[in-house]
Parts: structure tokens; sequence; C-alpha cells
């Protein structure tokens, strides 16, 4: 375990058991909830948020606070948007090998919140079905249940 801060580095974890790991995990859960760690972890990400849209909305690149000596910066980036109708007439035979047709599963289920869609209609026509599960990893305190005798 290094020194500094008692923090563990890649080197330390890979002698660690998967349970010590675990363990770890534990105590560093411990660690932050004793030093009140959530409620700024959350208060942090509202306040970049609230940073972002305000600097969006003026159209502010950097804000500079002189006393901590922090900025914020907004970097726009940029991401490519194409054409598949056009792409087919200029790849023609090989289109199918560079695309992929899917569903917008998020509004497929905020169809069926709002009532737009039925899951059992579209269950019955064969259009949905539960894919292979996939492994979710959970790390937490483990409660014991209660012998109901």
């Amino acid at each position: 375990m290094s020194k500094e801060k008692g923090l563990t580095t890649a080197a330390d974890r890979t002698e660690m058991s998967t349970a010590e790991k675990v363990r770890r995990i534990a105590e560093i859960e411990d660690e932050l909830a004793s030093r009140g760690a959530d409620p700024l972890l959350d208060e942090l990400a509202e306040i970049k948020a609230e940073i972002k849209e305000e600097m969006v909305e003026s159209d502010t690149d950097v804000a500079f606070d002189e006393t901590s000596g922090w900025e914020a910066v907004v970097v726009w980036r940029a991401s490519d948007k194409w054409d598949l109708a056009k792409l087919q007439e200029a790849v023609g035979d090989k289109y199918e090998r560079y695309t992929k047709t899917t569903v917008d599963t998020a509004k497929v289920k905020n169809g069926i919140k709002r009532g737009d869609l039925r899951r059992p209609v579209l269950e019955a026509a064969g259009v949905v079905k539960r894919g292979k599960p996939t492994p979710a990893l959970y790390v937490r305190e483990r409660v014991e249940e209660e012998d109901d005798e």
C-alpha cells in the first residue's frame, strides 16, 4: 500500500485477492461516508452542471477565480454525422458492411411509459425479447437475512 494517504496502487492490487479488493472498496466507502463526501460529491456535480449551463448560455469560454487560481473552461467538441442515403450511394455493395440498424431503446421505453406503446403487444409480435444476461457488479455492505422461525 502506498504510504501517501493510505492509497493502493495498481501494483498493490495485482497482489490482492478479489475478496481483499472488496474489503478495500468497503474501507474506501466507509472513509467517504465518515467524511461526509457523498453530499460534497453530489454538490460538486451539480455546481459543474450549473457552471457549464451558465457559460454556454452566456457564450463564455473561460471563467477564472483569482482567489483559488482555478478556472472553468468550456471545450466544444464535434462529432461526425453521417448521411446514410449518401453513404449507400457512395459505397454501393459495401453499405451493409459499414452500417447497422438499431432501435432507440430509450425512446421505446419512454413510449411504453407514456402509454403510446404496450410491451405485451410488442412481445406478442416478437418485436422485443429479453437478451442474454450480462454481468453487473455491485459492491456493497452485506445485509444479513433474518430467519423467520
